[in-house]
């Protein structure tokens, strides 16, 4: 498929559009940029198709929007995303209500491996790589298995292109927690050999808030303050203690990576992709528990809500090679294999190590989040047919490995292993001009849990330009992660054992979990007219044999233990109200329900939306008015609602004549200095930033 280059341009190009389920093997093999709805073409499928002619709901970002919205990582790309919901000041996302473990995170069709629920994996993407986000409202359980609940974010890398192009871009801003930002890419191809390479850096400065430590030490079997236990060497803790706690963390960000392409013959590419994360982190915080160095009855007593230090170092490593090969029209085969490896490095200690009976503060570290995980991917994909009919047939073999201590309880450091293999179909058919229909299925194995068997069927209608119907029928599903299978430790609440995990001495049998499933019904409405345009969706997401926490006394475990049930719904309409002014409005709706007790689903509002409004005078200036509102919301189970929000940002963007290719840019997040319920995470009151970008 031809790509297509952004030119500099002033214009912002934010479209919601419908998109048929593919992904592409191989970065950067279907690489086009929004220009109008007919030219969408969404690599979320593993079939090449316009948007125009697919049931799915799609929301698409360009790399033109994340310059106007002056976004650093994919949390600030993610932030006004109808229907995508991120905490502020948590790693914590999800897509239409489904819950942060529903959505599966992409990079060029990759799975990326990380901490389990991805804590950071939103800042730790920078956006000098990305070409464009989409982001596919539905299970996708067909084409991408375990994980995609509620929908996929894929980030397309940037791939190479014909000729030499490139941009340099800093910005710094914030009073508190300052970031400052030095990013950039070069792509391009000569002959048959291209490539493409980015850089970014990005330092973040400490935002701190004094709070109060309440240290407490367990007492047959009660929490009491240190001055009321026996022990004299644990009376010496203090009964409170102010902690300048850490809400976003002082951070060093360094991303690089690149591809390079060659066409070996005219129906044979080969391609390799490399990328690299370093991030350093530290604060100060509250911690639930930690360690002392007092004998108690089951080992060492443990202090609640002690101050802690947490210094950490992540790195983490991406290779992939990928082949096509095209010997004639109707037959496309696509061939990949990735490895991603993470590696953390994480040092909990106190300043309390005296008080708690350690020689030194390096002696008083814990364990903590330490470990490596190694995602090992092979797959291979076949597309035959043209025209009115194309089909895809495809195989995947991924095993994922887990090294941490917290499958050991005697904290030394395991490895668990979970092996997965998959074969699935989809077939397109485009029934006639107005009319097309797609469906698919997709078996997959898995070592450590049941099998798991997803459908989905599709079509759509359109009437006119300002009328497309859609109807989707589909299904995802999760397996258990290695943490819930595997998981042995005490934590503040008790012993914490995984399913899978059997142990005499607690009663505790080996038991085996079922993965959760979705099914997902939506009717779709949208259509575009002379300066207006709409997308209107009804869904119904019924979610089974949900995994969940489990007390049995002397140890929690985890169990498919409920069912979820969520009704939505999603409007988003855009109206130009003069020539250089426009407005859009986006709204969605969720009425969420466990259906064993009753209560809201963790990170699911009954409402959020946006107004947004942008003016653009001429071809130099642009400025982008935004005011999001989230309503309240449970973020985890049996904790208490935390308050709705109300955040606006303000963003400028001037091309000066006279500086050629140069771009100016700035902008103030969360103008009115709003707060944020602490439980949401953190949010820095108002921050201004500034900012200069060079194309060339």
């Amino acid at each position: 498929m031809q790509s297509t280059t952004i030119s500099p341009t002033p214009g912002v190009l934010k479209t919601a559009a419908t998109a048929a389920l593919a992904l592409s093997v191989g970065a950067g093999t279907a690489q086009a940029d929004v220009r109008t709805l007919d030219d969408i073409v969404v690599s979320a499928t593993r079939t090449e198709r316009s948007a125009e002619r697919s049931p799915i709901a799609t929301e698409v970002i360009t790399e033109r929007d994340l310059q106007a919205l002056g976004a650093a990582t994919l949390r600030d790309a993610l932030r006004q995303t109808p229907g995508v919901l991120t905490t502020p000041g948590r790693g914590d996302i999800s897509i239409r209500g489904a819950g942060a473990n529903g959505t599966l995170l992409l990079v060029d069709g990759r799975r990326l491996a990380g901490e389990v629920g991805q804590g950071f994996e939103l800042d730790r993407i920078s956006v000098a790589r990305i070409e464009r986000i989409e982001i596919v409202k539905g299970p996708m359980g067909v084409l991408y298995g375990s994980d995609a609940l509620g929908g996929i974010i894929n980030i397309i890398t940037k791939s190479p292109q014909d000729g030499l192009e490139g941009q340099l871009e800093g910005s710094v801003g914030g009073s508190e927690a300052a970031r400052y930002r030095l990013q950039g890419d070069l792509r391009g191809r000569q002959g048959d050999t291209g490539f493409s390479g980015w850089f970014s850096a990005l330092k973040q400065e400490a935002w701190r808030e004094t709070r109060t430590a309440r240290p407490q030490v367990p007492l047959q079997g009660q929490p009491v303050p240190p001055s009321a236990h026996p022990s004299p060497q644990l009376q010496q803790l203090p009964d409170s203690q102010p902690v300048g706690v850490s809400l976003r963390e002082p951070t060093e960000l360094i991303n690089l990576g690149g591809r390079l392409e060659q066409q070996l013959a005219p129906a044979f590419r080969l391609g390799a992709d490399l990328d690299y994360t370093h991030e350093r982190r530290s604060g100060d915080f509250i911690a639930m528990m930690h360690p002392s160095n007092v004998s108690g009855p089951r080992g060492s007593l443990p202090v609640r809500n002690a101050p802690v230090n947490n210094d950490w170092e992540n790195d983490r490593w991406n290779l992939g090679i990928d082949a096509r090969w095209q010997p004639r029209e109707a037959l496309q085969i696509d061939w990949r294999s990735y490895r991603t490896y993470y590696e953390k490095d994480e040092t909990i200690t106190t300043p309390l190590w005296r008080e708690m009976g350690y020689a030194s503060q390096a002696d008083s570290a814990s364990v903590s989040g330490t470990g490596k995980v190694t995602i090992d991917s092979h797959e291979l994909i076949a597309t035959l047919g043209e025209g009115a009919h194309r089909t895809l047939v495809g195989s995947e073999y991924r095993e994922e490995e887990r090294d941490t201590p917290f499958f050991n309880p005697e904290n030394i450091p395991e490895t668990a292993t979970n092996r997965y293999l998959a074969g699935f179909m989809q077939h397109e058919w485009a029934l006639s001009e107005r009319v097309d229909l797609l469906g698919g299925v997709r078996h997959d194995r898995a070592s450590n849990a049941s099998n798991a068997t997803s459908v989905n069927l599709g079509g759509q209608y359109r009437a006119s330009e300002a009328l497309n119907l859609r109807l989707n029928f589909a299904q995802g599903f999760r397996s258990p992660d290695s943490p819930e299978l595997f998981l042995n430790r005490e934590t503040p609440a008790g012993r914490l054992v995984g399913a899978n995990v059997a142990d005499a001495a607690l009663g505790k049998q080996a038991a085996s979990l079922d993965p959760e499933t979705s099914d997902n019904i939506e009717l779709g409405l949208s259509g575009r007219g002379d300066g207006w345009d709409y997308d209107l969706a009804l869904f119904q997401t019924r979610i089974s044999d949900r995994i969940e926490r489990v007390n049995r006394g002397d140890f929690t475990t985890f169990d498919n233990t409920s069912r979820a049930r969520i009704n939505g719904l999603e409007a988003a309409v855009g109206y130009r109200l003069a020539q250089p002014l426009r407005a859009g409005l986006s709204w969605t709706l969720l009425d969420s329900e466990n259906r064993e007790t009753g209560e809201r689903l963790t990170l699911a509002p009954r409402h959020a939306g946006e107004l947004s409004l942008n003016w653009t005078p001429d071809h130099a200036w642009q400025i982008d008015a935004s005011v999001r509102r989230v309503g309240s919301q449970v973020v985890s189970a049996g904790a208490e609602r935390a308050d709705g929000y109300t955040l606006s940002d303000l963003r400028i963007t001037y091309l000066p004549p006279t500086l050629g290719n140069t771009e100016l840019f700035g902008g103030v997040d969360n103008l009115f200095n709003a707060s944020i319920d602490d439980q949401l995470g953190s949010e820095p009151g108002r921050r201004a930033f500034v900012g200069v970008r060079q194309f060339f």
